[in-house]
């Protein structure tokens, strides 16, 4: 079994990298609350979407990973390392791990880098360890790849559908205070290198209201 960061990681059905192959994964049971406007259903009250309905989102997901892929390969990396070289500058509460486990249980934020596709995310936790594994074992389901959903040309690519070893570095900053400088930090950026889908911060207000008021997106064509 493999580590990363000394922590042991499962390959599973996902793989350790991202890869196209594995990206999108057909599910037809909705993992919204209720019902989607412009979603199609078999069965309304069960949450099941028909078989086109999936088809088509699927082509989308798929159109819209190509677009992110374009766009990251356009990306400058010494820019991005002389943004990340600034951050740290800035922010000398957040120092390199190599070793996870000193970090279970501890409170604060954390930097992940993705050197390959020129993005960072930016976090906070009561657990920088266990959120980050999170993270690395995620699977984004499938009506939720694109944000929002039918965004084709502006859904920006979640951490959670990155896997393990597309995290080359991470920094991380332990402090008790968190969620209150999450936005700050993300805005330290060029948005062109941040994979955070939404503002940072607790959410203010309920479900999807909230969701739609903190969204990010990108112009991928």
């Amino acid at each position: 079994m493999p580590n990363h960061f000394e922590l042991k990681v499962l390959e599973g059905k996902l793989g350790l990298k991202l890869t196209r192959e594995k990206y999108a994964r057909i599910n037809n049971k909705s993992s919204f609350q209720g019902t989607m406007i412009g979603c199609d259903y078999v069965n309304e009250k069960m949450r099941i979407y028909t078989d086109e309905w999936c088809k088509n989102h699927f082509e989308e997901c798929m159109k819209n990973y190509d677009l992110n892929m374009e766009y990251f390969s356009l990306l400058d990396n010494n820019e991005f390392n002389l943004e990340i070289d600034k951050f740290l500058k800035q922010n000398e509460g957040f120092v390199e791990v190599s070793d996870l486990n000193l970090y279970h249980m501890k409170p604060g934020y954390y930097l992940m880098v993705l050197d390959e596709y020129c993005q960072v995310y930016i976090g906070t936790t009561n657990d920088i360890k266990k959120r980050i594994r999170q993270h690395w074992s995620g699977n984004k389901h499938f009506d939720r790849l694109l944000l929002p959903m039918g965004a084709v040309d502006s859904s920006i690519l979640s951490i959670d559908s990155f896997r393990a070893f597309d995290t080359t570095r991470i920094f991380a900053y332990i402090t008790e205070k968190i969620f209150d400088n999450e936005d700050k930090f993300i805005n330290e950026f060029s948005s062109k290198f941040v994979c955070n889908r939404l503002s940072g911060g607790k959410f203010k207000g309920i479900g999807l209201l909230s969701s739609i008021m903190m969204m990010k997106s990108r112009k991928l064509k």
